[in-house]
């Protein structure tokens, strides 16, 4: 008996899509995701036993953003920092990581292609929302395909491909302006698609004018029923100055306003992306998948962070370049087998530099940063997977990696003064398991267990000296939980999971800091209840804790900036068959600002946002509010020294209003 367990009708991206079932057309060993909201993605056969949440295309079509990371919103155990300072604008995190980058922890990927910028961060602005099919996040470290920043899971997100033509033009809150554009056809064997997309907002704040475009298209040709082949390029810039960070009586007086010191902050980004796709199947039961890829982000920054320190400029320019292939044989109905290979290079051109009159200066007092380095990390995994009989199905992987690289730093004169090469990890062994149990029709158990690894970054990852004296974090984790439907119309999942590490670190200005032993733990739980065939309510909630465990004067401490707890509610109602309205809710708790837990928690907010969407026969309008009780919220900093606690509001009501064509 086949346990295919699909949502009948979920009208949010709800967070239940944790359960892993056998479809139809694919073999025993091939445990594939409960898909809550729209059609599975053709990714969506990972054999991962854990949190696994997907956002569909219908939910990312109401959706209208400065910020693409914002569309993470209704993913459960997800949380936020919104820096909103220009093109460094807001970051999140996962299983008790910091979200504001200090431990990069999350894969980044794009339609399969990695997406990390050398330092962890995730460049996702170079997306529109009309550009996306579907983002997927798994939240674990049982996932053998990916090596580094894949620490505690993982974000896919796959563009669009599907046969249609819209566009749609969107006016709110600050002068928000947004048009979007999407073309795609099928030409005999050949599928293709293209994208446009630009917005301009001035903002919440003063001094927040932000200009943003993508372009891109999409190529895919069936050479024939077993075999195709594809290129995928994208363009995009974010152009945006920045109101930079106030005192707390500023922020708490006067959110909206910009700090006088940071009327020359500001900055661009430019991200260029192509990749080639092929895929084949070799036999009935072989199938191989190779992607080469180039990547390209360049970033300038002014800034200056309070009125006592000096503006500065901060340029990074990165060229990403790699390889992945997958071969997976379907030995038979009960057992399958896994092999992957990836290999990537980074060249990073890293500086800062003190500035008059937004002038570069070359002189030894104002270069504090010009780093030429590069980065290799090549890895393959190894994957069994076994469904003996329909009540029990488990995959085991074993994943190696390994790093190299070398390092150069300028003085003020553009002279070598130290080259170096990175320490040497060795073979960066990962074990990785996944386990389904079916004891009912309507009961899915699911445990899972593995090894990740985060590695150091910037010139923290190299050394003159001894090239052993420094090792990689190894994390050990592993979840336990239970997906139910009592009922067709109720959904329930909740989940207990613990992460172990050592020798971990925190970025503090970019560069390592050891905090040595940690431990984190949590609890997610999520619901649907289809209540009538008009109304839709789903919710979830998620518990963090965080421990530093090392002998010294932090040992008992949370870890920096990670909230309690997160909690999203939803409810959707269809009022008319053209009319639906939806209401959301999303909270998070407080959190400690440095490891120290000193100077009090902040970051916890309760915000409301409602929207309405009236179906024509020519296509949408859609009515949002976010922030609809207009509640203040913040994101807090410690920069140490002289600057202290530093303080950025977020965004108060705001509305907009969007027309989409359909033809």
């Amino acid at each position: 008996m086949k346990k295919t367990l699909i949502s009948s009708l979920i009208v949010s991206a709800l967070p239940l899509s944790v359960v892993f079932a056998e479809t139809d057309n694919e073999p025993a060993a091939r445990i594939d995701p409960l898909v809550v909201l729209g059609t599975r993605p053709d990714y969506a056969d990972e054999n991962l036993a854990g949190s696994q949440d997907i956002i569909s295309r219908e939910e990312l079509s109401i959706s209208h953003v400065n910020n693409t990371m914002e569309l993470f919103t209704k993913i459960p155990g997800v949380y936020f920092a919104r820096y909103n300072q220009g093109i460094i604008n807001t970051d999140i995190g996962i299983r008790g990581f910091a979200a504001e980058g200090s431990t990069p922890h999350a894969k980044l990927l794009i339609d399969g292609i990695p997406s990390n910028l050398h330092n962890g961060y995730s460049e996702m602005d170079q997306l529109f929302p009309a550009n996306i099919d579907t983002i997927q996040v798994y939240k674990g470290n049982s996932d053998p395909r990916y090596g580094t920043f894949n620490v505690a899971g993982n974000y896919n997100i796959a563009t669009r491909s599907d046969i249609a033509r819209e566009v749609e033009v969107t006016l709110g809150s600050y002068n928000a302006r947004e048009i979007q554009g999407y073309w795609g056809e099928q030409t005999r064997n050949l599928q293709h698609s293209y994208f446009a997309g630009y917005r301009e907002s001035e903002g919440y704040r003063d001094n927040y004018d932000i200009d943003k475009y993508s372009v891109g298209g999409r190529w895919f040709y069936d050479l024939s029923d077993d075999t195709s082949i594809g290129f995928i390029a994208r363009l995009a810039e974010y152009d945006a100055d920045a109101p930079g960070y106030l005192t707390r009586v500023e922020a708490r007086k006067h959110p909206t306003r910009s700090a006088a010191y940071a009327r020359q902050d500001g900055g661009d980004k430019e991200t260029q992306s192509y990749s080639l796709h092929f895929d084949t199947a070799l036999a009935d039961d072989l199938t191989w998948s190779a992607k080469a890829y180039y990547n390209y982000y360049e970033r300038e920054r002014w800034v200056r962070f309070s009125e006592a320190g000096s503006l500065q400029n901060r340029y990074d320019e990165q060229d990403h370049y790699g390889f992945i292939s997958t071969l997976s044989w379907d030995i038979n109905e009960q057992w399958a087998l896994n092999w992957g290979f990836d290999i990537e290079r980074q060249d990073v051109l890293e500086q800062r530099f003190g500035t008059i009159d937004n002038m570069r200066q070359r002189d030894t007092s104002n270069v504090s940063r010009d780093f030429d380095y590069d980065f290799v990390s090549t890895g393959t995994y190894l994957q069994v997977s076994h469904a003996p009989n329909e009540f029990i199905a488990w995959n085991a992987a074993i994943r190696a990696d390994r790093i190299d690289g070398d390092f150069k730093q300028r003085n003020a004169s553009g002279e070598v003064i130290s080259d170096r090469d990175s320490y040497n990890y060795g073979t960066i062994v990962q074990p990785k398991f996944n386990l389904f149990l079916y004891p009912t029709d309507q009961v899915t158990l699911f445990a899972n267990a593995g090894r990740s690894f985060q590695h150091p970054v910037s010139s923290s990852a190299y050394t003159d000296g001894d090239r052993s004296a420094r090792d990689v974090s190894v994390n050990d984790g592993w979840e336990l939980g239970v997906k139910w439907a009592p009922i067709n119309s109720v959904e329930l999942r909740v989940s207990y999971w613990e992460q172990k590490a050592k020798d971990e670190f925190v970025l503090v200005d970019g560069l390592a800091q050891n905090v040595g032993k940690t431990m984190r733990h949590g609890t997610d739980f999520g619901m649907s209840w289809m209540a009538t065939e008009k109304l839709t309510v789903w919710g979830n909630f998620s518990t963090v804790e965080s421990e530093i465990q090392s002998p010294g004067a932090e040992r008992g401490n949370e870890l920096r900036s990670i909230p309690s707890y997160t909690a999203s509610t939803g409810v959707s109602y269809l009022f008319t068959p053209v009319l639906t309205g939806r209401l959301h809710y999303d909270a998070q708790g407080s959190s400690y600002i440095n490891e120290a837990n000193s100077g009090g928690k902040f970051g916890k907010y309760n915000l409301v946002n409602a929207s309405m969407d009236y179906a024509t026969s020519w296509g949408n309008i859609n009515f949002q509010v976010n922030n609809l009780f207009n509640e203040y919220y913040e994101y807090v900093y410690d920069n140490g020294g002289v600057d202290g606690v530093i303080y950025s509001p977020g965004d108060g009501i705001n509305a907009s209003v969007s027309v989409a064509y359909k033809f």
